[in-house]
């Protein structure tokens, strides 16, 4: 593999030195030296990725706050291209079957990760758990089966210790970074950002140079497909009680079944 395209995924609860709520919430000072933290952390990556050998690198601002625009324009890497904004009629805009690689940058652990660093399943509040194919997953496992559709192994996941530890559970011998790790879901032992962008750029790197090797394989799912979601309350699932091609199994939980992955996750709103 020679001509390798990256597609890099943001998310901003696992970048350096973040730990606290109110850093991942626009309208204070300390969202916007977050957004600064996370941008610094994603254009390590970029570096490395082209360092490796990478011939094209796209970025996607995945974090939800502000419409996907979390990423400080004026600090953006002149050599990749950034997907930001929305609404969205997709989250995962731009991706396709063209991508070799994937990076996870700034990521966090599922919701109810001891020890994780704001840790939480796509909403912090709504959602207790996600199973695809009664196999418990967070957003690294959401995302990495939308990727694995299009064919594309994730290759490095950047975030706290617990986020790391799930990601190679689920992916196997992938590059990562822990930039912090937790005592609480606020409170971490963190490295200094410098640091951790040094250990973020030879991360990348490493993982294109391996990637040229074949080292990395796409997480598939296979078929027939059943994602169940647990909500923390039933208010949440009465919401979906009318939405075609869900089905209510109890108060607080619903099923999406089907046999493409991609129209499942759109149904849910995760593609």
């Amino acid at each position: 593999m020679s001509d390798i395209k990256v597609y890099i995924l943001t998310d901003l609860e696992g970048a350096s030195y973040v730990v606290r709520e109110e850093q991942t919430i626009p309208g204070s000072k300390e969202y916007e030296e977050a957004c600064l933290l996370l941008t610094r952390d994603v254009n390590a990556a970029i570096r490395g990725a082209l360092d490796g050998g990478s011939s094209e690198v796209i970025v996607n601002d995945l974090h939800g706050a502000r419409g996907g625009f979390n990423l400080v324009p004026e600090e953006l890497d002149e050599n990749a291209k950034y997907i930001t904004g929305g609404p969205r009629h997709c989250r995962m805009a731009g991706l396709d079957g063209s991508f070799n690689l994937a990076f996870m940058i700034g990521y966090h652990a599922m919701a109810g990760t001891q020890g994780a660093v704001l840790d939480h399943t796509m909403s912090t509040r709504v959602i207790v758990n996600v199973y695809i194919n009664d196999q418990r997953v967070g957003e690294i496992g959401i995302d990495a089966s939308i990727l694995g559709y299009f064919n594309i192994p994730v290759a490095l996941v950047t975030g706290c210790k617990k986020t790391v530890e799930e990601a190679r559970l689920l992916l196997g011998d992938i590059e990562s970074v822990a930039v912090k790790e937790g005592f609480g879901r606020n409170l971490a032992l963190c490295l200094p950002p410098v640091k951790s962008r040094k250990m973020i750029y030879e991360a990348a790197k490493r993982a294109v140079e391996r990637a040229k090797m074949g080292a990395f394989k796409p997480f598939k799912v296979k078929s027939p497909i059943t994602v169940r979601v647990e909500y923390s309350h039933p208010n949440y699932a009465d919401a979906w009680a009318r939405a075609s091609g869900v089905e209510r199994v109890d108060s607080r939980t619903i099923v999406a079944r089907g046999e493409d992955l991609l129209e499942i996750m759109k149904i849910l709103g995760w593609y």
